[in-house]
């Protein structure tokens, strides 16, 4: 069984993992975003499998959940900001192709204008 400090301090290193992550996609540092979020999942994990002892008093208890309501907070902003840089690639991309649309259709016409100026082989011959 953990004890009631050791669970504190796991508690307030997710704490801190957590504003790291929201930090980074605030500041648009998506692969370093990615790298964390693996190590956040980790901790996640572990804390998930951790009992809380039953002698933990309510103060404790009370901190823990405050912890808890301040990593739920973050989560909830960085998934709308990730949400608003998916909708921002989701442009990109959607520009991206109607520009290769774009790209092909007129490199089609300039194929088929170069036929048209092309002499005909009767006018090669005078």
């Amino acid at each position: 069984m953990v004890s009631p400090h050791r669970l504190l301090k796991d508690y307030q290193q997710l704490l801190s993992l957590s504003q790291k992550i929201l930090h980074l996609a605030i500041s648009g540092q998506w692969d370093t975003l990615v790298e964390q979020e693996i190590v956040y999942v980790q901790s996640v994990e572990g804390l998930v499998n951790t009992p809380i002892p039953d002698e933990i008093d309510s103060v404790m208890r009370l901190h823990l959940r405050q912890i808890l309501q301040e990593v739920m907070d973050n989560e909830a902003k960085v998934k709308q900001l990730l949400q608003k840089r998916m909708d921002e690639l989701s442009s990109l991309m959607g520009q991206s192709l109607k520009q290769k649309s774009i790209n092909a259709t007129y490199s089609e016409f300039a194929g088929q204008r170069r036929l048209l100026d092309d002499p005909l082989p009767d006018e090669t011959r005078s």
